[in-house]
């Protein structure tokens, strides 16, 4: 057996290709111990905080694995940014520790943000600290890599966080295994983002060539995964997961409809590591679609904190045990604990079925099993329009459209999806065998098709929507000017937006016929802008299923800072009444 001090004066002595070799080795033996087993062996003080003392069950010791504080490059007039603005976030969601890197480690130089975010984290002991490096090489700015990770252990750093294409390197071994040589030797989790804090790189941006060697390489380092969204590159995520027990996983960028219940029934809830991205993105989002997933309550626990705490014990952090106020209502109670009053329903604007999709793998897609998750969340009608009209054949798509709202008639008002590809004569034929199927609406996604945004044909089916008295969603509806020109010329029609937006506020302010729908929320406050913006009466709930997550979207809602009459005005009466003006059953 090999001992602590006997290990590191191995690692003294020999070149580096020796002690890769002697890692790589060891790393395999114990690989199951150092990234799945020592939260339940090693420390099981950590776990019977929840289950030996018993916290009530909407408490899941939350511990947010993706946060950033400080003055960064995006931050906006009274944006959120400080830890104090932080730490009264999590008092409101639920949330009792967070991970926390300096937006200067994150955007300007790893050696600014580490040193200052040990000052602004001092005396707060929810909050535990993260330092980013690059590739060693510049001693004027870097300290050398066994300095370094000693350093992280004098300060208890839990987290190690890479950059690569912020601070332009890549991950082959060339590039990052000097760094890596101590870091394996201590176990220090390695997070790895690869969004450019300027916004490029904002979805699948991943390098998963270099993710996939990197673990290889370095088997007993647990890699963290953490991007804006994974989206088109999720079919990599998984052949991924297959190939590297020590890849985990931060949830903030997995907006997939039941994405959760998916990698925990087929990797374990050890893969998975709760986060928000904050304050980039909102804490609602990720919270609501955890606390809602259909899992066990003991995986709950050990995504929402456990993985984190466990695999930040290299450097002995202390978590305190936290209290938090009274949720502000029954929507914010909801949202924390996943339970659900009975009589809480909602209302959808925004759906998709499909059970295959061009872009992205969708688990429990069938429409008894959509219908099935309905229920458990309390949606009791949605408005639903094809996936395959998005990418391709709006026929086909209109079609499984037209199945659903015949075997579902109470739960699902279908639209037709049309293609101003195909001229005039065919969007009006597709209409009218819409009728027949039963649709009600129309549903336009021109951008996604190749056809402008402002094109002549959009006409058609505004005019169809005016002289049918039909909602048409669009993806998007262009310029003010052209939003205007169409609610005026179209006044019988009802024009909602799909995703959300406040470019359209003054006109709305005049035209009672336009309405905005809730996807997205990102920002932390985002509900609660769109309110002030347009008012709650205007406002739509939708979930965008089956492309993401039910909870994902009523998150921002049920937690924002608004009333609760507002609250169930977007979530349902708004869109009750507006199904009593417009698109009644033929």
């Amino acid at each position: 057996m090999i001992n602590k001090h006997s290990e590191r004066n191995i690692f003294k002595t020999q070149d580096n290709s020796g002690r890769r070799e002697f890692m790589r080795k060891a790393g395999f033996a114990g690989i199951w111990v150092s990234t799945f087993g020592e939260l339940k062996s090693d420390f099981p003080d950590i776990q019977s905080k929840h289950t030996e003392v018993g916290y009530p069950s909407d408490h899941w010791n939350l511990f947010d694995a993706h946060v950033q504080v400080g003055r960064h490059l995006k931050l906006r007039e009274n944006g959120l940014h400080t830890t104090q603005d932080l730490l009264s976030e999590m008092d409101h969601y639920g949330i009792a520790e967070a991970l926390v890197v300096d937006s200067l480690s994150r955007e300007n130089h790893p050696k600014d943000g580490n040193r200052r975010i040990l000052e602004v984290t001092e005396n707060n002991p929810r909050l535990h600290r993260g330092w980013s490096a690059m590739p060693p090489g510049i001693k004027s700015e870097q300290i050398p890599p066994y300095d370094f990770v000693n350093e992280m252990r004098r300060h208890q750093v839990g987290a190690l966080f890479l950059y690569p294409n912020q601070y332009f390197f890549n991950l082959s071994d060339w590039s990052v295994d000097d760094l890596l040589d101590p870091v394996s030797e201590s176990n220090v989790p390695v997070f790895i983002n690869p969004v450019e804090s300027n916004g490029r790189g904002g979805s699948d941006a991943t390098d998963w060539d270099g993710v996939v060697s990197l673990c290889r390489r370095w088997p007993s380092i647990p890699i963290v995964v953490s991007e804006n969204r994974i989206r088109r590159s999720q079919r990599l995520l998984y052949k991924a997961l297959d190939a590297c027990p020590n890849l985990h996983l931060e949830i903030s960028a997995y907006w997939l409809h039941r994405g959760i219940e998916y990698i925990t029934e087929r990797w374990g809830a050890r893969r998975l590591l709760f986060g928000s991205g904050w304050p980039n993105f909102g804490q609602h989002m990720t919270l609501a679609t955890l606390t809602t997933a259909e899992i066990s309550d003991h995986d709950k626990r050990i995504i929402a904190g456990d993985n984190l705490r466990g695999l930040l014990s290299w450097c002995k952090l202390k978590h305190p045990v936290v209290s938090f106020p009274d949720p502000d209502d029954e929507f914010v109670e909801f949202g924390r604990s996943g339970v659900r009053p009975e009589k809480m329903t909602f209302y959808d604007v925004h759906g998709h079925l499909g059970e295959n999709n061009a872009h992205y793998h969708v688990p429990a897609s069938t429409i008894k099993e959509v219908v099935k998750d309905m229920d458990r969340l309390g949606l009791n009608k949605v408005c639903v329009m094809s996936f395959a009209g998005v990418y391709s054949d709006e026929i086909f798509g209109n079609d499984i459209v037209g199945k659903a709202i015949k075997k579902f008639p109470n739960r699902f008002i279908g639209f037709t999806l049309l293609s101003p590809n195909r001229g005039r004569k065919e969007m009006l034929l597709e209409l009218k065998r819409g009728e027949k199927l039963g649709m009600r609406g129309i549903k336009l996604i021109p951008s996604y098709q190749g056809y402008p945004v402002d094109g002549p044909l959009i006409d058609v089916a505004c005019k169809w929507a005016n002289e049918h008295r039909q909602i048409i969603i669009n993806h998007d509806w262009g310029s003010p000017s052209q939003m205007q020109r169409l609610v005026e010329k179209y006044p019988n029609a009802c024009f909602i937006t799909a995703h959300t937006t406040t470019a359209y506020a003054d006109i709305m302010k005049d035209h009672p016929n336009m309405f905005v729908c809730s996807v997205p929320l990102l920002k932390p406050r985002g509900c609660e802008e769109v309110v002030k913006a347009i008012g709650a009466d205007r406002f739509l709930f939708g979930t965008d299923l089956l492309d993401l997550p039910i909870a994902w979207n009523l998150g921002p809602i049920i937690f924002a800072r608004i009333s609760t009459q507002e609250k169930r005005l977007i979530l349902g009466e708004n869109l009750k009444n507006i199904l009593e003006k417009y698109s009644l059953p033929v």
